[in-house]
């Protein structure tokens, strides 16, 4: 049998399976590069997340948005240590975590855009930890405790005045470990527009294994006000002063001399915990708020007013 070929259909045919090849290996050549470019693009974006985890810069939006919440601790830090850091860039400082802890590192020169007071005064590579009573408030973690020491003394001082008091007394005593032998005594004298304050302090310590550090303090009023409820703030939740308060106040003031003795737990600045916590943010092996919380639970404060 003879078969004949239609010369003309078969070179349009191979024309055209030609042409499908090329056309085929143009696209897969295409789609070839476009994969690299994807992986290429895929490897960039992962290389910036990985960057952006770890450096964990924190932006001006973030700061501002309502869900934002500050951390306990915030450390001021130079803006130079990241300066050339590419994911940093624009950011305001940084968070990490730390034994649990989150710390914000703060950039100086961003501290007043960051609204937050601190005290007593901002320092470089110094380390804050939040005001348990205003949240927008940090103390340097150096005079957390010196700070509140203070405040409580005013504290007690206040309630005196405000209960119409002639005459109040506060005496300290803590047991510390420490070989030092400190003898120190001062006194001073104030005349105020409201009272006449005669103030008088000694403290002392003795080279032992369990020393002992006191100090007293006695204020005189005039004793002439009606008496009235103090704004509390270290001891408002103390049942000894409250009792206090509502016998001079809701009492006809029957109460002449009272004498209170308020322990160091109970107005504590911040648990042994919490102390503990902030040392390992801090890091390099601090102990310095687990000692100075330690010492502060084992105050004792004798608080004597009279009417």
């Amino acid at each position: 049998m003879k078969i004949e070929f239609d010369k003309k259909k078969s070179a349009e045919a191979l024309s055209g399976f030609v042409q499908s090849t090329v056309d085929f290996s143009k696209k897969a050549a295409a789609d070839a590069k476009d994969g690299v470019a994807a992986m290429v693009e895929k490897s960039k974006a992962d290389s910036y997340a990985r960057r952006m985890k770890k450096f964990n810069p924190l932006f001006p939006d973030q700061y501002h948005d309502a869900n934002f919440k500050l951390p306990n601790i915030i450390s001021i830090v130079d803006d130079a240590v990241r300066r050339n850091v590419d994911v940093c860039e624009g950011a305001i400082g940084w968070l990490s975590k730390d034994s649990g802890v989150e710390v914000l590192h703060l950039y100086d020169e961003f501290v007043e855009f960051s609204g937050i007071q601190f005290i007593p005064t901002v320092t470089c590579d110094a380390t804050y930890c939040v005001d348990s009573f205003d949240h927008n408030r940090y103390i340097r973690t150096d005079c957390v405790f010196q700070k509140a020491h203070e405040e409580r003394m005013a504290e007690l001082k206040q309630i005196a005045y405000c209960l119409g008091a002639k005459k109040c007394s506060i005496e300290i005593s803590e047991s510390v470990q420490n070989s030092q032998v400190q003898d120190r005594s001062a006194s001073f004298g104030k005349k105020l527009t409201f009272s006449k304050v005669a103030i008088s302090a000694k403290q002392d310590s003795s080279q032992s294994s369990d020393n002992r550090r006191s100090g007293k303090i006695e204020v005189e009023f005039e004793g002439s006000i009606v008496p009235q409820r103090p704004e509390l703030k270290w001891f408002a939740h103390d049942d000894t002063i409250n009792r206090l308060i509502d016998m001079r106040c809701n009492e006809q003031r029957t109460i002449k001399t009272e004498t209170l003795e308020l322990a160091g737990s109970s107005s504590a600045t911040m648990s042994h915990k919490t102390a503990c916590s902030i040392d390992s943010a801090i890091g390099k092996g601090s102990v310095y708020m687990q000692n100075q919380a330690t010492r502060e639970h084992q105050n004792r404060l004798l608080f004597h007013i009279e009417f």
